[in-house]
């Protein structure tokens, strides 16, 4: 067939529901492995993912590197017609099951007697990003003589893409469109697992002040297992991020220079998530006093010139009365930043030892 006579995808714009799924860290996590061991954890991985989102009738467009974009378009491929609200449940809950299974597959290689060796499993953290509206669908393929290379542009797909670069591993971040859409339909949103909705407010690209952004977790009827899949993703020197946070499960007090009192949510080593009654706004600037309730912890924290410090703002997040605030640290050097999160993960680690030896 000459180039002449191939017949090529028409451009259109289509109403759908844009869905980014990207490795947290993938380059740290597959260390010096061989490359055929890593393309082929790559490709287990991304393959289970594509199947979850074609049984929740989603399209995977592109493999991109260590992710992929997928999209849930209103008109299915079974000629079905939905609404963009149907359109957008659909992926949610793809993304839902997603973080779920591959949460519970975390455990299984912890726990199964084939594999032990958790730096031989090959699930693997992802970040998920979801927005709704308008795209344009097109074939951008380089040449009239190879096959059709089918892609989607446009606003709604960059935001979706900006969302899961936000987004923590395990869990899902939607616009407010979304989040509207889904209000209006009156469709339920605890998607069967109990699902739990936070807004949280993101610096975003191309976006003046604060853009509002909702983040979901998949766990709320099943805490132990997002603990659990945190807690094996840090396992092994090849798997640590300092992007993944540790739920704090010490009393970690902060009282700020003018007297304000928060706790710390979680920790990593890029900074904290801490929980105040007022908000701080984004770029503000918390000096801060660390402690516990412990005298020889703090002692500890101080000897070591770890108990104050200065955080920089990132992101408030609106969570019941309360709101979160993820900060990054901006007066420690990065040695010293790895420093305190050691120490803190030593401080919750003896707190659960003790609490485990006093239960009964």
């Amino acid at each position: 067939m000459t180039s002449a006579t191939v017949s090529r995808f028409e451009p259109r714009d289509i109403d759908a529901a844009v869905m980014f799924v990207d490795v947290e860290g993938f380059s740290r996590i597959s260390g010096k492995k061989a490359v055929k061991v890593i393309f082929e954890e790559l490709r287990i991985c991304l393959r289970q993912i594509a199947k979850i989102v074609a049984n929740n009738n989603g399209i995977v467009n592109k493999t991109l590197g260590d992710g992929l974009l997928c999209y849930f378009p209103v008109k299915r491929a079974d000629g079905q017609s939905v609404s963009l609200a149907e359109a957008s449940c659909s992926a949610i809950a793809a993304a839902i099951e997603i973080q779920r299974e591959l949460a519970k597959q975390f455990l299984y290689s912890e726990t199964s007697p084939q594999e032990k060796d958790h730096k031989k499993w090959h699930a693997l953290p992802v970040r998920i990003g979801i927005n709704a509206g308008s795209v344009s669908v097109g074939d951008l393929s380089l040449a009239d003589d190879v096959p059709e290379d089918v892609t989607l542009i446009g606003d709604t797909v960059n935001l979706a893409k900006r969302l899961e670069s936000a987004a923590d591993v395990f869990r899902l971040l939607i616009s407010p469109k979304v989040k509207s859409i889904l209000d209006e339909s009156q469709l339920p949103l605890d998607f069967g697992v109990g699902a739990l909705w936070g807004r949280r407010f993101l610096q975003m690209k191309h976006q003046a002040g604060l853009f509002e952004a909702w983040d979901c977790n998949p766990f709320g009827l099943d805490a132990d297992l997002l603990k659990g899949a945190l807690r094996l993703v840090r396992t092994g020197s090849k798997r640590a991020s300092p992007r993944i946070p540790w739920l704090c499960h010490v009393p970690l007090q902060i009282t700020t220079r003018d007297g304000l009192v928060g706790r710390v949510v979680d920790f990593s080593e890029n900074g904290f998530c801490l929980e105040f009654p007022t908000a701080f706004g984004r770029k503000e600037q918390i000096n801060m006093t660390i402690s516990t309730g412990r005298d020889d912890w703090n002692f500890t924290l101080s000897n070591k010139g770890l108990s104050s410090v200065t955080c920089e703002v990132r992101w408030v997040e609106t969570v019941g009365q309360m709101n979160w605030h993820g900060v990054s640290f901006i007066s420690l050097s990065q040695e010293n930043a790895r420093s305190l999160s050691e120490l803190l993960i030593q401080f919750n680690n003896r707190a659960s030892e003790e609490q485990s030896s006093e239960t009964p």
